[in-house]
C-alpha cells in the first residue's frame, strides 16, 4: 500500500472485492495495516454507512453498504438540504436548494455559502447555528425569508456531522412551512374575528359539554345574567334556575344529549345575578372531536326577556278584549271569507239566536240567522273589499224587532280580506224614540206654520234656523229661501244693523234678558220697512247656554198706540 493511498478507499476497494464478507484480521492481512487501525476505520465506515456488519458467534464479517448513497437519498427529501465543511465551503446540496436557487449543483459545490449562489443564507443567525453545530450543538430555528416581494417561511435544522476523513461539518435542512405559517396567521386571523364577534353580538354563546357543565362562556355572560364567564365555567345550567326550571331543562337534555341533533330550539329561563328572571331563547348546535366523536353543545342564548314581558301583556289584553267583547250587549260575529263559515260569536248572540258559540262555529249564515239577517251577511265580500269600508244597514224582523247591522271588512298582514265582522245592534226602542220624536217635532212644526204670527227661530251665531209661512209671507220670500242666512245682514235695516246685533250678542252671552214685547222694523225682500211687535223667549241647552231665540210678530198697524222698548230683533 503506497504511503499517499486513503486507507478508507482502500479498505472500500478490497470490500467490493470480496462482496461476500471479510473479517477484520482478513482486512488488515489484504491491506497490510495493523489489526486495530482496522478496526478504528471500520467504525468511522459504519457510521458513515458505507459498510455493514454481520456477526457470527465472536467473529464480525464486514460488507460493502448495501444502501443507499447519501447524496441520492439527499434528492429523495423534498426539504432543502445543505451540508457545509468546516470552512462553510458547501459539499453537498439536493436538488431541492438548487432549484430553489435556480442554480446547477457546479455552480454550488465547492465555494463558500457567502459567495455561492446561497448567499441569502448567510444571516447572522445561520453562521451562528452554523458555529453551534460544528462544536456538536444540535438546533432549529424557524426563519422568514424574502424572494422576490414574498415572504417565505422555514424551520431550519442545524445538525452536527462527521466526514470520512474524521473533520467536522454541518447539514441544514429546511423545511418550507410557508403553507402552514400562513394556515397559522388565517387561523389566528379567523379566530380573532370570531373572538370579536362573540365578544360583541348580543347573543350569549355557550359550550355545554357531555356532563352538563359549562366548558366555554362567552362575555355576554355579564351583560345578560350578570356574571363573569369565570364564575359561571364548570357550572351547569341548572345552577342559574329555578328547581322547577331546572327540572325541565334535565328533561330536553336528557333527550338532546341521547339523540343529538342540529339547531335545537328551545326556551331557557335563567335568573339574574340580582334574582330577576332572564328569558332565552336558545338555539343548540352538536360539538364533534376531531375523530367525530360527540362531545356536546354549542348554545347560541338570545334575551328575549322584553319579548316575552310584551307577549305576555298581548296575551293579557287579547284576554281583556275577548272577555270585553264577549260581554258587550251588541252581538258579535266573525266569518271568515274562504270557507264562508262563521268561526266566532259572543254571548249576546247566542242570547238572542238561543244556540251556543259552539253549535254555530262552522256554519253559514243562512244555518244561523233569521232570513232578514242572512240575506246582509250573503255575499257582497267583493263589494267590501273594494270598497274597504263598513257597511250598514237597518233590518226590521217580523219580530217587530228592528237591528242595525255593520259589515267590517277585516285583512291579513299582507292585505288580503280574511275576514268579515259582524256587528248587529237591537235599534228596537230607539227607532220607537225617533218615531215618537219625528210625531213631536212635525206637531210643532204644524203649530207653527199654522201660526196667525211670524215666527222666526235665530241661531247663537245670527243665523235664521226657521222662519214659518206667515214669516215669508210678510217679508216675501219663498219657504226655506232664508233659512242659513244671517237674519241681521238680511232682514234688518242697515241703520240699525251694528247696534241690534250687538245687543244680540250680549244676550246670547247672557249678559241681560230680551223684554216681553219690543217693536222694532224690518225689511221686506222688496225693500219695504215693516214695523213688527215682538216677542223674544231664549233656547237654552242642558248646560243653561243660549243656543236660540224664538221670536213671534205680528205686523203693526197705523193709528194703534205701541210702546217701544229695546229691540233685539
Amino acid at each position: 500500500m503506497g504511503s499517499t493511498t486513503d486507507p478508507l478507499s482502500l479498505l472500500l476497494a478490497t470490500l467490493k472485492e470480496n462482496p461476500r464478507g471479510m473479517s477484520v484480521s482478513d482486512l488488515a492481512a489484504a491491506v497490510g495495516i495493523n489489526r486495530n487501525t482496522v478496526s478504528r476505520y471500520l467504525d468511522v465506515l459504519l457510521v458513515a454507512g458505507q459498510v455493514e456488519m454481520k456477526t457470527y458467534g465472536k467473529a464480525k464479517v464486514f460488507y460493502p453498504s448495501q444502501r443507499v448513497p447519501i447524496a441520492a437519498m439527499l434528492n429523495f427529501s423534498s426539504d432543502l438540504v445543505l451540508v457545509l465543511d468546516r470552512d462553510r465551503r458547501v459539499v453537498q446540496a439536493n436538488d431541492a436548494i438548487c432549484a430553489f436557487a435556480g442554480r446547477e449543483r457546479d455552480e454550488i459545490i465547492g465555494k463558500p455559502i457567502e459567495t455561492s449562489p446561497l448567499a441569502a443564507f448567510d444571516h447572522p443567525l445561520i453562521r451562528s447555528r452554523i458555529n453551534d453545530a460544528l462544536n456538536s450543538r444540535e438546533s432549529t430555528e424557524e426563519l422568514r425569508f424574502l424572494r422576490h416581494s414574498e415572504e417565505l417561511f422555514f424551520r431550519v435544522k442545524f445538525l452536527p456531522t462527521v466526514f470520512n476523513d474524521g473533520t467536522p461539518g454541518v447539514t441544514i435542512i429546511l423545511e418550507n412551512i410557508t403553507d402552514a405559517r400562513r394556515a397559522e396567521d388565517a387561523l389566528r386571523e379567523s379566530e380573532s374575528l370570531f373572538r370579536s364577534l362573540v365578544e360583541n353580538i348580543s347573543d350569549l354563546i355557550l359550550n355545554v359539554d357531555g356532563d352538563r357543565t359549562f366548558s366555554y362562556v362567552s362575555p355576554k355572560s355579564m351583560e345578560i345574567l350578570g356574571y363573569t364567564p369565570e364564575e359561571m365555567l364548570q357550572k351547569m345550567p341548572f345552577d342559574f334556575m329555578t328547581p322547577e326550571d331546572a327540572r325541565k331543562v334535565r328533561e330536553q337534555f336528557d333527550a338532546i344529549f341521547a339523540d343529538p341533533r342540529p339547531r335545537v330550539l328551545f326556551e331557557w329561563t335563567m335568573l339574574h345575578r340580582d334574582g330577576n328572571p332572564v328569558v332565552l331563547e336558545v338555539s343548540g348546535t352538536p360539538i364533534y372531536d376531531m375523530i367525530g366523536d360527540f362531545t356536546g353543545y354549542r348554545m347560541v342564548c338570545r334575551d328575549v326577556t322584553e319579548r316575552a314581558r310584551a307577549l305576555k301583556q298581548v296575551a293579557q289584553w287579547k284576554s281583556f278584549l275577548y272577555s270585553v267583547v264577549n260581554n258587550i250587549p251588541s252581538m258579535v260575529f266573525v266569518r271568515e271569507i274562504e270557507r264562508d263559515r262563521f268561526v266566532f260569536a259572543n254571548k249576546a248572540t247566542e242570547f238572542f239566536l238561543g244556540v251556543t258559540q259552539e253549535e254555530m262555529a262552522g256554519k253559514r249564515a243562512d244555518e244561523i240567522f233569521p232570513h232578514e239577517i242572512a240575506a246582509f251577511f250573503a255575499g257582497g265580500d267583493r263589494e267590501i273589499a273594494e270598497r274597504s269600508v263598513p257597511l250598514e244597514g237597518r233590518v226590521s224582523l217580523s219580530s217587530g224587532r228592528t237591528l242595525l247591522l255593520k259589515r267590517i271588512p277585516v285583512y291579513n298582514s299582507r292585505g288580503v280580506l280574511r275576514y268579515i265582522l259582524g256587528i248587529a245592534e237591537d235599534i228596537t226602542d230607539r227607532v220607537a224614540a225617533e218615531n215618537r220624536l219625528v210625531t213631536e217635532r212635525d206637531r210643532a212644526k204644524g203649530y207653527v206654520e199654522a201660526a196667525g204670527v211670524m215666527i222666526a227661530v235665530i241661531g247663537a251665531d245670527g243665523t235664521i234656523d226657521l222662519v214659518n209661512r206667515k214669516g215669508n209671507e210678510i217679508l216675501g220670500y219663498a219657504e226655506g229661501e232664508l233659512t242659513g242666512k244671517n237674519w241681521f245682514a238680511t232682514v234688518v235695516p242697515e241703520r240699525l244693523r251694528e247696534r241690534l246685533e250687538r245687543n244680540f250678542q250680549r244676550l246670547v252671552a247672557g249678559g241681560i234678558e230680551p223684554p216681553p214685547s219690543e217693536k222694532s222694523p224690518v225689511v221686506s225682500r222688496d225693500g219695504r220697512e215693516l214695523q213688527i211687535l215682538w216677542h223674544n223667549a231664549l233656547l237654552r241647552d242642558t248646560d243653561g247656554r243660549v243656543v236660540a231665540m224664538v221670536s213671534s210678530g205680528e205686523e203693526i198697524v197705523e193709528g194703534l198706540d205701541y210702546r217701544e222698548h229695546a229691540s233685539y230683533a
